[in-house]
């Protein structure tokens, strides 16, 4: 997908098209705490409408962070001015197994955080994860903490689900680790387009905001359903959804970081149904980060977004468009980056490694100085001349392996090879590769105080 280039123009008029919505037509905020501490800012409120001045809401805009880092006992990431944060699965409430749909087990959970824990590329592991059955009614969340804890040491996406169920599982999180930054964990929150934030959504980013935590703050609208049917009105409401959110958690403690989240989907108006994937969603991510640059604090937008139903030409497609152009517009923090199908409903293990070798090949051309004088060998190209091989040449036979990238999924071999070899699929070879996987997984060692944490609450299940 071709990198927009957003014109200056474009992102001051979505800025100030914005601040016109949330100056004349406000945002609903369905929670009372919340609309007590913005009539005691002196913020207009009419019910559970909230008006947001120009003024409070620029001198809001001019005091965000632009970077943070989160830190725990075992690693330290940065997010914005250069430091990525990479996640992969969050709400999928089915999985992919043998090719047939299921509910998710523990099981799956566990496997899950599995991958992420060997995964190169993740950095950042997600309680919300993906759904997990025959968990205690009341306990799902802040067991699903406990597992992630106990099978990753990557830091972690708290829940976001409920208010109660986010400060419990910042709260096990800090008690878990002991001694950590200033930041030790993240929230991701969500907007109810149109221009709405319901009791749960806000009463889970107080959480985080209350303890200081950094939070995402996301919108997820639908071009013709819950947002405009064109990209500029879609993307103007959006950015006025961010910023209420945002003004929300600074109002209630100024300095918390922020990132600027966007998940916005297409939609499909001939049956009303919204798609995760489609060329205006590359194109929303893109504006989503130029606004974020605009604010001067992190960027949310994309990951490997399919609208497919099954792992066949579809999928690979639209996942490769989605995760490429997320790394083209160079965003800070990278939600959904494997294994997530049919919209976010479906997880599949098998998705997850090959949409990492979709990765291993954007990484492996990033910031690579091709043409130097090191680079070009024309020693070589002198010495092999008209008509000649470089196959055996010593440079070929040094620099092959690193120089070009070899996939180990994709299948590469001439037919007559690949059908000496038993004819192996994608699917089959990625299969292989997740037992391999999960078979090499050594699970991490805590001392005597955090084993007992863990155990203590794992042996209800």
């Amino acid at each position: 997908m071709l990198v927009k280039k957003i014109k200056d123009s474009e992102v001051q008029m979505i800025h100030e098209k914005s601040l016109e919505i949330l100056e004349s037509v406000g945002v609903n905020f369905e929670h009372r705490e919340i609309l007590e501490v913005f009539k005691k800012r002196g913020i207009r409120v009419d019910g559970q409408r909230v008006y947001f001045e120009r003024s409070l809401a620029e001198e809001i805009l001019r005091g965000l962070k632009p970077s943070f880092t989160i830190e725990t006992p075992f690693a330290s990431l940065k997010i914005g001015d250069g430091g990525k944060a990479i996640s992969t699965a969050s709400g999928a409430m089915t999985i992919l197994r043998d090719g047939e749909i299921c509910t998710p087990t523990v099981k799956d959970y566990i496997d899950a955080t599995k991958m992420d824990e060997t995964s190169r590329f993740v950095n950042l592991c997600c309680v919300p994860g993906i759904y997990a059955s025959g968990l205690p009614d009341g306990k799902v969340e802040l067991l699903k903490t406990v597992l992630s804890l106990k099978y990753s040491k990557k830091p972690l996406i708290a829940s976001c689900e409920t208010g109660k169920s986010a400060a419990e599982s910042i709260a096990f999180i800090r008690d878990f680790y002991g001694e950590t930054g200033e930041y030790f964990t993240i929230g991701v929150e969500n907007v109810i387009s149109p221009l709405r934030y319901s009791r749960e959504d806000v009463a889970a980013t107080l959480a985080y905001v209350k303890q200081n935590q950094p939070v995402v703050i996301t919108c997820c609208s639908a071009p013709g359903m819950t947002s405009p049917i064109t990209v500029g009105g879609t993307v103007v409401q959006n950015n006025a959804e961010v910023l209420a959110g945002i003004i929300m958690t600074q109002v209630v403690n100024p300095g918390v970081p922020v990132v600027y989240g966007n998940v916005t989907y297409s939609a499909d108006m001939r049956k009303a149904v919204p798609i995760s994937w489609g060329p205006e969603v590359a194109v929303f991510m893109q504006y989503a980060k130029a606004m974020a640059d605009f604010y001067g604090i992190p960027s949310r937008v994309g990951g490997s977004l399919s609208g497919a139903k099954q792992l066949d030409w579809q999928d690979g497609a639209e996942t490769a468009v989605s995760l490429m152009t997320t790394f083209d517009c160079d965003t800070d923090f990278i939600f959904h980056a494997f294994g997530e199908m049919d919209c976010l409903n479906v997880f599949s293990l098998e998705k997850y490694v090959l949409d990492e070798e979709l990765l291993e090949a954007r990484f492996s051309v990033e910031n690579c100085d091709y043409i130097t004088e090191e680079a070009i060998h024309m020693d070589m190209i002198k010495r092999v001349g008209p008509g000649g091989t470089y196959m055996l040449e010593d440079e070929t036979l040094e620099l092959y392996q690193k120089e070009l990238f070899h996939p180990r999924l994709f299948n590469s071999e001439i037919y007559h090879n690949w059908k000496q070899l038993g004819m192996p699929s994608v699917i089959l070879k990625a299969q292989d590769m997740v037992r391999e996987r999960l078979d090499a997984y050594c699970l991490p060692v805590y001392d005597k105080r955090q084993t007992q944490m863990l155990d203590e609450l794992l042996a209800i299940l």
